[in-house]
């Protein structure tokens, strides 16, 4: 295996040097800022009422600009429709002005604030008021009226920010006019006297799936923020009241079924409060900060039926995280993320000795405060400070007494981050640091967490030749400490296994308090050309790496080794408007160099003329090593395996769309998988739409682990069973999203995910002999450990804006659960019993109001 893994490097090598004669005759990104377009912003003293119509004068007095170039779908051509734009200024805000002819159909769609672009025209304008080529704050509007922001980070989009800024549109005979108010207290600048700022312009006309811009880039160029055109004009600017406060009161009603809590009802009733606050402490440093945080209207996690020997990853969705993490990000590869906020808050992680129990479902976040911005020298900065509460688990011992532990102990959460930007953007180096401090005070609590919890690391990027070419790379460390116990059970935990008893390099040390590690990844980029473009990367992990406490990462002891190519047209064909074909190709050791895993992959895409669009993959997995399969055992095989998998979605454009995916699996011991899934989106009305998404997964697993049992006469491996068996999987779920507007301001979103599954296991076998896939049948009984799960999770969240900033959610949550020992998938039985459960009702009320005193 080594020698292809160095075969396929220096293939790479080879290709990537016959592209390198590009570098040379491409542009510097300085060559070429004097033919960016500029736009020129005029000061007036005369008041403009918001109200779509352009008719004070000033509008007259300010230059238009109207040379729009369409990206799609006639790449480099004048834009279909004329598109003029105006941009006045006060004290106070930016006022864009922007008439959008039409001599066809005007295509408004009502929704959320925020909602997807879909098949509505849409104006967006970028700002990029840092003018660091990298940051940009979007504000876009569609015809009916509805907003969308973001924050975009050279070409990733963030739309989690919500500032407070007004838009308003109207629509005639002749196309339609939009007109913004943005104050400058909801940007970030730099406190220059003369301002020169980054903008684009863009336009949607959505029956055409038309997108135009006023400063063109180029498919085949890197785009995104460092491409903007110019804003001139602006002087003698300031943020102005850079003080927001956002009071807020809840109200909760929980109706749920205690089960064997003997310390709840099914119905309580709570009212609490809390306070959000941004603070502008410069024109470019702003502090986030939240006191007694609720997140009820946050959409819930969907359910997961995870058999697998790694955590699930769920996507951060709470606001105050989401806004702004752009700057958190740190480094890539196998090292996962140094800050995953989804530890902040997280479920209390000690559990009660006995099921009759009351534990917190969440960690109380008491506060938490956000530093971030731009120094006048160019430093980015952000910061994360959060303080989770004590939380208090009450049990019921055997002898019927009332007792009290600790499940969280009080927690400080902080996160630090600093990046300089040089060369106009192009390149950037960094650094960011960790750290968690817990308040031990109970034996349970110390035998199972980690006193003290640090990481920190340096990672950059250095693009050149017109950012065709890219270099970035990241280090980083961890240090943990704890006692004995939590320092060993690190240790065993599956992240690391120490324990495998056939490792020569691992071992489990139980007098540790402390753990060390270190991460690293080095990648060499081709990101932008007319066709080619492919990338290298090399990456390792040290066994005792450790970030898990406001981290994440899946798995350490590994070297990795990935080079992919791809195969770029961009220009429409007699056949395809668009498509690309590329290769990959990865491998991964661990540190006894083993090879654990490899993957061939090809993939291919099209997109129709009509602009359906077909997404195809094949991966190939040569016969490796599996040091997780026992789960801390020894070593086995991991079978060689081939898997397909196609997709196509049809026009989205249209009132009916739809969209189907199909995968298949199988290894060379006769494991199979097969996956069918399908989406229906209906948008027949301009005020609501709905999404279906059934899915069905079907799997046969050789040898799922079941247990593992010490045995002495077990000599083969090591003095214990590893005891397998095979397992039949089936998994039947629906996600469904039903969104209907009232107006831009009121809505009403809903979502469920009904979930079948089972799992039948078959007779047990154990492993024979490490570092095969050899069993014998194992005689010394196991629980039963067939298994149907049945769940359905949903909520409903009516959204109102019912002032410029201030909101008020009406939230209902609903989840259902019922289990039983089966095995064999039966739909009707299970729907039965999965609707028979005793429902979990959760009413939320939140309601604040937002003022700039």
């Amino acid at each position: 295996m080594k020698n292809v893994a160095t075969g396929l490097g220096a293939t790479s090598v080879v290709l990537l040097g016959l592209l390198a004669p590009l570098v040379a005759s491409a542009q510097s990104p300085n060559s070429v800022r004097d033919t960016l377009p500029v736009v020129h912003a005029v000061r007036t003293t005369a008041a403009i009422r918001i109200d779509g119509r352009l008719d004070e004068s000033a509008w007259a007095a300010a230059p238009a600009y109207d040379d729009f170039t369409q990206i799609d779908p006639d790449e480099g051509q004048p834009a279909s429709q004329r598109t003029v734009a105006r941009i006045l200024y006060d004290d106070e805000a930016l006022y864009v002005g922007v008439r959008l002819y039409d001599t066809g159909q005007v295509i408004g769609r009502l929704g959320r604030r925020d909602m997807d672009l879909g098949d509505s025209d849409w104006l967006g304008v970028m700002l990029d008021s840092y003018h660091d080529h990298r940051t940009a704050f979007g504000f876009d509007i569609n015809p009916a009226g509805v907003r969308r922001d973001e924050i975009k980070v050279i070409e990733t989009d963030d739309n989690s920010w919500d500032p407070v800024w007004d838009g308003v549109t109207t629509v005639d005979d002749s196309g339609w006019t939009a007109e913004y108010r943005i104050p400058f207290s909801q940007l970030r600048f730099s406190s220059a006297e003369v301002q020169t700022w980054g903008i684009q312009l863009e336009r949607v006309i959505g029956r055409r799936r038309e997108y135009s811009v006023s400063t063109f880039i180029p498919k085949r160029e890197q785009g995104g923020v460092p491409k903007y055109g110019l804003l001139e004009g602006l002087r003698g600017i300031r943020p102005g009241r850079r003080l927001e406060l956002m009071p807020y009161s809840v109200v909760r009603g929980e109706y749920t079924d205690p089960g064997a809590n003997p310390y709840r009802s099914n119905a309580e009733q709570k009212l609490s409060a809390g306070l959000d606050l941004k603070y502008g402490l410069t024109s470019n440093m702003t502090v986030d900060a939240t006191i007694n945080p609720d997140f009820g209207q946050v959409e819930v996690d969907p359910a997961v039926i995870n058999l697998g020997v790694y955590e699930t990853y769920f996507e951060e969705k709470r606001p105050f995280f989401v806004e702004g993490s752009e700057i958190f990000d740190f480094g890539s590869g196998p090292g996962g993320a140094l800050f995953y906020t989804r530890r902040i808050g997280r479920a209390p992680q000690v559990a009660p000795p006995t099921p009759l129990a009351d534990v917190p479902t969440a960690t109380t976040i008491l506060g938490a405060a956000k530093l971030s911005g731009k120094t006048p020298s160019g430093w980015s900065v952000g910061g994360v400070e959060a303080l989770t509460q004590r939380e208090v688990a009450r049990y019921r011992d055997a002898n019927g007494n009332d007792l009290e532990m600790t499940a969280e102990p009080l927690t400080n959460y902080f996160v630090g981050r600093v990046r300089r930007d040089l060369r106009g953007g192009a390149s950037a180096i960094g650094g960011m640091f960790t750290a968690v401090d817990r308040r031990m005070s109970e034996p349970a609590a110390e035998a199972q967490l980690r006193s003290g919890a640090y990481a920190g690391g340096i990672d950059f990027r250095h693009e050149w030749a017109n950012r065709i070419w890219a270099l970035r790379g990241s280090i980083a460390g961890s240090y943990i400490l704890g006692s004995r116990q939590a320092i060993t059970l690190v240790q065993r935990l599956s992240n690391h296994y120490f324990q495998r008893p056939d490792a020569t390099h691992l071992e489990v040390d139980t007098s540790a308090t402390s753990l060390a590690g270190l991460t690293a990844f080095l990648a060499l980029a081709r990101q932008a050309g007319e066709h080619w473009r492919g990338e290298m990367s090399l990456a390792t992990t040290t066994p005792g790496y450790e970030v898990n406490d406001v981290g994440f990462n899946y798995r350490t002891d590994r070297r990795d080794f990935e080079t992919d190519v791809t195969y770029y047209e961009n220009r429409p064909g007699p056949f395809f408007r668009s498509w690309h074909i590329g290769g990959r190709a990865r491998f991964e050791f661990n540190m006894a160099d083993q090879l654990i895993a490899d993957w061939l992959t090809l993939t291919g895409y099209g997109r129709h003329l009509n602009y359906w669009y077909i997404y195809a993959q094949a991966n190939h997995s040569l016969r490796a090593n599996d040091d997780r399969l026992t789960r801390g055992g020894p070593m086995a095989v991991r079978p060689a395996s081939s898997d397909a998998a196609i997709q196509f979605m049809s026009d989205a454009r249209k009132p009916v769309t739809m969209s189907a995916f199909v995968s298949g699996a199988r290894d060379e011991f006769g494991g199979w998988s097969a996956t069918e899934q399908l989406s229906v989106q209906l948008r027949t009305s301009s005020r609501w739409n709905l999404s279906l998404g059934p899915s069905l997964v079907r799997q046969y697993t050789v040898a799922q682990y079941v247990t593992t049992v010490r045995d002495p006469a077990a000599l083969q491996t090591f003095g214990s069973w590893y005891v397998f068996a095979p397992l039949d999987y089936t998994e039947l779920s629906l996600e469904a999203r039903f969104n209907v507007a009232f107006t831009p301001d009121l809505s009403v979103e809903a979502y469920v995910q009904p979930l079948l599954s089972s799992g039948d296991y078959g007779d047990p076998k154990a492993l024979t002999a490490p570092s095969t896939f050899d069993f014998a049948p194992y005689t010394g009984g196991v629980p039963n450990r067939d298994f149907n799960v049945r769940s359905l999770r949903g909520n409903a969240v009516l959204r109102w804006e019912w002032r410029r900033g201030s909101t008020i959610y009406l939230a209902w949550q609903q989840s259902r659960n019922s289990y039983d020992p089966l095995g064999n998938f039966d739909f009707g039985r299970d729907r039965r019993a999965l609707f028979a459960a005793r429902p979990d009702n959760i009413f939320v009320i939140k309601a604040s109001y937002w003022f700039n005193p």
